[in-house]
């Protein structure tokens, strides 16, 4: 078969498109085995990994196998982001266990937050409200899920020093986030790092409310 010269243009020049897609093809094919490459490198291992710990930075499923955690992949929740806006040192309120619960939770204060974290170093939300209760000798369960399902529902209106309120903070099964009732509107919570949040009045906590529950003491 003969071949077909190029095709001049109306300024004289001849038609190199045929040459520029081939370019633009072997581009392309570069370009997606270097990505290719990276991506089966330490380099992409170590990326996957760092979207892991961020997307773990709750309490759910474990990070293994085919999870809500794995497939979701959501932005950095913002209750996780160094959000400390000062050290609480008000007025304890409460009394008996609770009392004992709120003050071993806010000496914690400044601790970073640790995914599965139980202390002493750091800890993890229900890791923290687990931690404070068993200061004051109450056991309650690991993890939101059991907590949150343990303990007598109470509203709003009915809240109490030491009642432990549930959030959902990112997608997922609820409640994602715990927090621990100090009064006047407040939580001591683990964000990163352990640190009092106004809650009652806050739009951004308002909107993930999920409900609350209390502590049985003895």
């Amino acid at each position: 078969m003969a071949r077909i010269p190029n095709t001049p243009s109306r300024d004289g020049s001849t038609d190199d498109r045929g040459a520029s897609f081939i370019e633009v093809s072997v581009v392309t094919m570069l370009a997606a085995g270097i990505i290719t490459a990276v991506l089966q490198s330490p380099v992409g291992a170590t990326f996957h990994d760092n979207v892991r710990e961020m997307v773990c930075l709750v309490d759910g499923p474990e990070c293994e196998g085919e999870t809500w955690t794995e497939i979701e992949r959501p932005e950095e929740p913002e209750e996780y982001e160094f959000n400390f806006a000062g050290y609480y040192g008000g007025e304890v309120l409460g009394s008996g266990e609770a009392r004992v619960a709120i003050e071993w939770a806010l000496s914690k204060q400044g601790l970073p937050y640790v995914w599965g974290g139980t202390g002493p170093n750091g800890y993890d939300c229900s890791g923290l409200v687990q931690g404070a209760w068993a200061a004051a000798g109450v056991q309650i369960p690991r993890t939101t899920w059991p907590q949150h399902a343990a303990l007598p529902a109470v509203s709003k209106a009915e809240l109490l020093p030491g009642d432990l309120i549930f959030f959902q903070t990112i997608p997922g099964p609820p409640p994602t986030h715990v927090g621990m009732y100090i009064g006047e509107g407040k939580m001591v919570h683990a964000g990163n790092p352990v640190n009092v949040a106004q809650v009652l009045g806050n739009p951004y906590w308002e909107s993930r409310w999920v409900g609350a529950g209390r502590v049985p003491q003895k």
